[in-house]
C-alpha cells in the first residue's frame, strides 16, 4: 500500500529525504516626444516592466490536453493566508510572503489537481521555499525542480515558488505540462543564494540542505531553544545541510549575517558564537565564526572530523 505523508496541509508520497545611460544632448522636433513617449511604453512592455501576479500565470483550458480549469483562481495575502495555511502561515512569512494564488483542474474523467503559485520577496526566498519542499526526485522545471512522479512538481523561479498537485495518482505527464506551463509564463531570472557555493561537496547528501532566514525553517532538524539566540533576522542568511562523514550522519549550521556594516556583522557572528556556545543546545559538537560567518557541526561525529568540515566551510572568509 502506497505510504503517504503531511506536507503543509498537501498528502504527498513519503520518500526518503531531508528531513544607466547618459543620454546624448539633442533638440527634439516636433512629435518627437510623443512617439519617443509611446516607444518607451513599448519597450516597457515587451520587457516586463512589471511582474505578473500568481493568478496572472495559470494556464487555461487544454493548455495541457484535455486539462481544463474547475473554477476561477483565490488569491491569499497576509491578511487572508491564515484561511489556506490555518497555523503554518509563520513558515512563509519568514521568506518573504506576499501572496499565493490557488486553482484547480479537472479532466474528462472527473480527476483533478491544483496548482498554487507562491510570490515571495525576492528569488532567493522562493529559493528557500523550495529547498524545504524537496522530498523527491529532480526534474528540469524552472531554476530547479522536485517531483514525486505521479504526485506532485515543485519548482521555483525569478521570486516565485510552485506547487502542483494531486490526491490521487495521475500521469506524470499531466503534473509536467500543467508545471511546464506555468513556468513558461513565470519571468525569467533568480540564482542561487552565494552561500550555497560553501558548502563542502565531499560528504553532502545530495540536494539535502534547506536555505532559511530564521530559526522556525529549521526547529524540525536542529533545536536551537527557540529564544533566537543566533540573532536571525529576515536579513541573514543560513545553511543547514545534511552530511554523512564515513557513516556518521552530522548537520552542517551556516550563517552569514548581513554586511552593509562589516564590523557590525562580525561582531554579530562573534556574539551568535559565544551564545551557542553557551546555550547547552543538545549535538552541538563544534562551532566557529570567521568574518560576517558563524558555522556549527552537530550530530555524533568525532571533534577532529566536524572541525575539519567547519574549517572547509568558513575557510576563505
Amino acid at each position: 500500500m502506497r505510504k503517504l505523508r503531511w506536507h503543509r496541509n498537501r498528502v504527498f508520497r513519503k520518500k526518503p529525504g531531508f528531513f544607466g545611460f547618459r543620454n546624448p544632448v539633442f533638440s527634439p522636433k516636433p512629435g518627437f516626444l510623443g512617439c519617443l513617449g509611446l516607444v518607451l511604453i513599448l519597450l516597457l512592455a515587451g520587457c516586463g516592466g512589471k511582474s505578473p501576479t500568481p493568478a496572472d500565470v495559470f494556464p487555461g483550458a487544454d493548455a495541457v490536453p484535455g486539462w481544463a480549469p474547475a473554477g476561477d483562481a483565490a488569491t491569499f495575502n497576509r491578511d487572508t493566508i491564515f484561511d489556506l495555511v490555518d497555523g503554518q502561515a509563520d513558515a512563509f512569512f519568514v521568506y518573504g510572503f506576499e501572496q499565493v494564488a490557488v486553482r484547480k483542474y479537472q479532466n474528462a474523467q472527473g480527476a483533478g489537481l491544483s496548482v498554487e503559485v507562491w510570490q515571495l520577496a525576492t528569488p532567493a526566498d522562493a529559493y528557500g521555499l523550495f529547498t524545504s519542499g524537496i522530498a523527491g526526485t529532480p526534474v528540469a522545471i524552472g531554476n530547479d525542480g522536485d517531483g514525486d512522479p505521479g504526485w506532485r512538481i515543485i519548482f521555483w523561479k525569478n521570486r516565485y515558488y510552485v506547487q502542483v498537485y494531486t490526491r490521487q495518482e495521475l500521469a506524470d505527464a499531466d503534473l509536467q505540462g500543467l508545471a511546464r506551463a506555468v513556468a513558461a509564463a513565470l519571468p525569467a531570472g533568480g540564482e542561487r543564494p552565494g552561500l550555497v557555493s560553501r558548502l563542502p561537496a565531499e560528504g553532502l547528501v545530495e540536494r539535502g540542505f534547506i536555505f532559511f532566514h530564521e530559526e522556525i525553517s529549521i526547529q524540525s532538524e536542529v533545536w536551537l531553544g527557540g529564544e533566537n539566540i543566533l540573532g536571525l533576522s529576515p536579513q541573514t542568511n543560513g545553511l543547514l545541510a545534511r552530511y554523512d562523514l564515513g557513516g556518521t550522519p552530522a548537520r552542517l549550521l551556516l550563517i552569514e549575517y548581513p554586511d552593509t556594516v562589516p564590523a557590525s556583522a562580525g561582531q554579530a557572528a562573534s556574539a551568535g558564537l559565544t551564545a551557542l556556545n553557551g546555550s547547552g543546545v543538545s549535538g552541538l559538537v563544534t562551532a566557529n565564526a570567521s568574518g560576517t560567518l558563524l558555522g556549527a557541526v552537530f550530530g555524533e561525529v568525532e571533534e577532529g572530523t566536524a572541525s575539519a568540515l567547519l574549517a572547509k566551510a568558513l575557510g576563505g572568509s
